[in-house]
């Protein structure tokens, strides 16, 4: 029999890894068991196409992409849905007696034996990426019913008013009907990739909406009548007071699906037709994102990386609500998390726990304030301190103090860009040459859109578009890519997000204008002169590489000038 090839080999052979990266990931591997095609992909170094490929020439399987493949409904129904979804495999079709199953792992050889078992059929299994998988779940005909098929089961005293008793609107919220309607709304979202589910009364129904990559998605309408039921079987889950409806509530509900830890923060606020909820999805899985996946070019990488090897001193992520930067943190203290690194972090709220470091909840009411908790952690050995935000000046004196005496401290600020950074902490108070002294590095970033890779379409813009938007100084005509849509994506275009970024070393020349109190412009100059790509050279740069579009990166990054 011959040996089987090594996948850290076949890799290597093909490309998509650098003997350096194998050797990190290998050494990895042994701390952690993690099979290495997973642990590669976690860290960045290689795609799920390029994992499953090479898996496929190692176990010598067919890798099937499903998105170019015609799944029917015939061979679905052979597999119940909750065993496609326990051993994450997608029957695809009959050959030559056999059932070609599409597994995300192949080598389970359990979930051939039960299926063989099940359908009566043997197993010829291939190789399917996750996406893939996740993919063909959103259509698969034995997925939860549809919202119409479960109202038609909702009995009549189910069709329930806010006004109906406690005992009343917590017996129906139990009911099978209402609870299926809950959770497939839930389900949907994951599935999708959502990152909050709004749940909105209005006059004549029920609105829900998905966020997705930063935008809201109508996504299904609910008759009214079953809006007190509804909103009463959320706030259960969350642990809410369900006669309460005049005040806004917080909840959290923690739960498992499709072989994930997810936690949700639910929140609901009194409304003109009842009570609306939003929940934010926080998936404990993409806590971890290595700053290879970031989105940080080779430019980025060469000034990213010296700020966050320093010792000491503050580093700065500025940018408004949701761009980001939270992720950005985590990755960094990722990078640094060893045992021999004592880290502590203050966060509002803490979103995802990370084996090995401290954190600790801001908690107003008993007193735990970023200020304090701050003051505290200096007492407490720490190497590193992530603070969630500077947001006041005493918080801002303490940080400063801390990075002077020896430490690391990473937080956040509002910001438009890096250089705004410097003269935020001097309009809170604190001295230029402490400013001067403790900054090290600022880094200023915006999410955007990701074009999706099956159907975005090229053009080429027009002279008169160029000349409006400033861009026909470049020569030639660059060639953009629109969103199209496409079952892959949903139909909307775009598939994930990525970072853009603007990393502004303080070296001595932008210390020498913040001691002189200089305005945010000429430290801005500076630092370009001295190799900073700003957020919108940044952006453009991707819509030149086919990344995203340009009107994503004028509706993102461009939008506060």
């Amino acid at each position: 029999m011959a040996k089987r090839v090594r996948l850290g080999q076949l890799l290597t052979e093909a490309g998509h890894l650098t003997p350096k990266q194998l050797d990190q990931a290998l050494a990895q591997q042994k701390q952690t068991g993690e099979r290495l095609g997973e642990l590669v992909v976690s860290l960045g170094f290689a795609s799920p196409e390029h994992i499953a490929s090479a898996l496929a020439r190692q176990l010598n399987l067919r890798f099937i992409r499903l998105d170019d493949t015609v799944v029917h409904e015939a061979p679905l129904e052979r597999v119940p849905e909750v065993a496609a979804q326990r051993y994450r495999v997608v029957p695809i079709g009959e050959e030559e007696g056999g059932l070609i199953l599409g597994m995300v792992d192949p080598l389970d050889v359990f979930a051939i034996d039960d299926l063989r078992r099940l359908t009566g059929l043997p197993i010829r299994p291939a190789i399917i990426t996750a996406d893939d998988f996740y993919l063909i779940m959103n259509r698969y005909p034995a997925a939860d019913q549809s919202v119409a098929e479960i109202l038609e089961q909702v009995r009549p005293t189910e069709l329930l008013d806010a006004e109906a008793s406690l005992d009343t609107l917590r017996a129906v919220a139990q009911h099978a009907p209402i609870v299926r309607l809950a959770n497939q709304i839930i389900t949907q979202a994951i599935r999708m990739g959502a990152s909050d589910i709004h749940v909105e009364p209005q006059e004549p129904h029920v609105r829900v909406r998905y966020r997705i990559d930063g935008t809201l998605h109508p996504m299904l309408t609910v008759p009214r009548h079953v809006q007190a039921a509804l909103i009463s079987r959320y706030k259960i889950m969350a642990n809410m007071n369900i006669a309460e409806r005049r005040l806004p509530q917080d909840g959290r509900i923690e739960l498992r699906i499709e072989g994930r830890d997810i936690d949700f923060r639910v929140s609901t606020i009194p409304v003109v037709w009842g009570e609306k909820v939003v929940m934010r999805i926080l998936d404990r899985s993409g806590a971890f994102v290595s700053l290879e996946r970031l989105g940080l070019t080779p430019e980025d990488h060469e000034r990213f990386e010296p700020i966050t090897a320093r010792p000491h001193g503050i580093i700065f992520l500025t940018g408004p609500t949701g761009s980001g930067k939270t992720t950005t943190l985590y990755a960094i203290l990722n990078r640094l998390n060893r045992t021999e690194v004592n880290i502590i972090t203050i966060e509002d709220p803490v979103e995802y726990q990370i084996p090995g470091i401290t954190q600790v909840p801001l908690n107003p009411k008993a007193g735990v304030t970023f200020a304090s908790g701050l003051r505290a952690f200096l007492r407490q050995d720490p190497d590193i301190i992530m603070v969630g935000e500077v947001r006041d000046e005493e918080t801002a004196r303490i940080a400063v103090h801390a990075a002077l005496t020896g430490h690391l401290v990473l937080s956040t600020l509002h910001t438009n860009d890096a250089p705004g950074a410097m003269t935020r902490l001097l309009d809170m108070g604190i001295e230029p040459f402490l400013v001067a002294s403790s900054m090290v590095g600022v880094i200023a970033q915006r999410l955007v859109r990701v074009l999706c890779p099956k159907c975005k379409q090229p053009y080429k813009p027009t002279k008169r578009f160029l000349h409006t938007v400033g861009f026909d100084r470049v020569g030639g005509t660059p060639t953009f890519y629109r969103p199209v849509g496409c079952g892959f994506c949903n139909q909307i275009g775009y598939k994930g997000r990525t970072g853009v970024f603007e990393i502004m070393p303080v070296d001595d020349t932008i210390k020498t204008l913040i001691i002189k109190r200089a305005p945010s412009t000429e430290i801005k100059a500076a630092a370009i002169a001295g190799g900073m790509r700003t957020l919108q050279q940044a952006g453009l740069a991707k819509a030149l590489a086919g990344i995203t579009s340009f009107e994503e990166i004028m509706r993102v990054v461009f939008v506060e000038d």
